[in-house]
């Protein structure tokens, strides 16, 4: 087993919605306390389980194309939401090394297999921006910021439209004359009743496009499991979004991600807008993993389908 500390510098390309609280009409950033200088502040915060689950859905994609299979219901809860526990809790400590071997993305991120807990190997701070609040805890390699993290932050408005149906597009696109009569009845009973039509106006705040945020991951694992890992940085550049309402514009990063060696630091992964570059001990280690998914699909998939679910199910022993 290595350990492997991956520090990542994300930069935000679009705004980044990461929502904590709402109140009436207006949504805020995820907060959290910390202390500088002796002295509790407020600071943005995206939480390490959202980042952990976004990459968790990443590598369960990524593993079931390679092996172009489906699953049935409790082996994708085990891969994508991290499974439950059916009956008595108890520890299998052979049936745990068959699944751990087997299968390194389940290893990796842990899950209920069978009767019994997996524990996951992933171990993560927070995502902090790099601000006046975060001196402290961030890196010191990292130049500090004279700026708090509220002057990376605005609030923008959407507008959203009532529920009253559209007739123009009724009597465009609908080919029964009766459906549109009835839209036209419903919406004159709704004018009547509630008055004009409004629209409803909605603030979403927002972490600033440009602001760079800082993260660690520290994992103890064998080359397979990291490859597992960087199959799930490979899966999610192909959308590198975080956050929510990327729908509406928001959340694409890049991202710069470094191996923390004794002797120094390692380029692990280059994350951009149009390609992801793999430094050398990320690529060997997709390089087993993928070989790895091979074998397992020559020896599991192609005569027998059935013993892969089982495994997922915990029912091999």
């Amino acid at each position: 087993m290595n350990h492997y500390r991956i520090e990542t510098i994300y930069t935000l390309l679009q705004p980044l919605s990461h929502i904590g609280e709402s109140e009436s009409t207006q949504s805020f950033l995820n907060t959290t306390t910390v202390v500088n200088d002796g002295v509790p502040e407020e600071v943005f915060v995206y939480t390490g389980n959202a980042l952990r689950g976004m990459l968790r859905d990443c590598g369960a994609r990524y593993l079931l194309n390679k092996l172009d299979i489906r699953v049935p219901l409790k082996a994708f809860h085990l891969l994508f939401s991290g499974g439950s526990i059916g009956g008595a809790q108890s520890l299998d400590i052979d049936q745990a090394r068959v699944i751990r071997k087997a299968l390194p993305f389940v290893s990796l991120f842990g899950g209920g297999v069978g009767n019994q807990i997996l524990d996951g190997k992933l171990k993560q701070t927070f995502v902090y921006p790099i601000c006046r609040e975060t001196n402290n805890i961030i890196p010191s390699y990292i130049e500090k910021s004279d700026y708090s993290w509220r002057h990376f932050t605005n609030v923008i408005e959407f507008s959203r439209k009532d529920d009253e149906k559209n007739v123009n597009l009724a009597e465009q696109f609908l080919i029964n004359n009766e459906e549109i009569q009835l839209i036209e009845g419903e919406n004159k009973k709704k004018k009547e009743k509630d008055g004009p039509a409004t629209q409803m106006r909605y603030g979403v705040e927002y972490l600033a496009a440009g602001t760079k945020l800082w993260h660690r991951w520290d994992i103890i694992c064998n080359e397979l499991e990291l490859g597992a890992f960087v199959s799930c940085l490979h899966e999610w550049q192909k959308q590198p979004y975080l956050g929510g309402m990327s729908g509406k514009g928001f959340g694409l990063v890049a991202a710069e991600m470094d191996l923390v060696k004794e002797d120094g630091r390692e380029s692990f992964a280059q994350i951009g807008q149009e390609f992801i570059k793999l430094g050398t001990t990320a690529e060997q280690a997709k390089k087993a993993y993928d070989e790895h998914l091979k074998e397992m699909y020559d020896s599991y998939l192609i005569d027998n389908k059935e013993e892969f679910t089982k495994l997922l199910a915990g029912e091999v022993k």
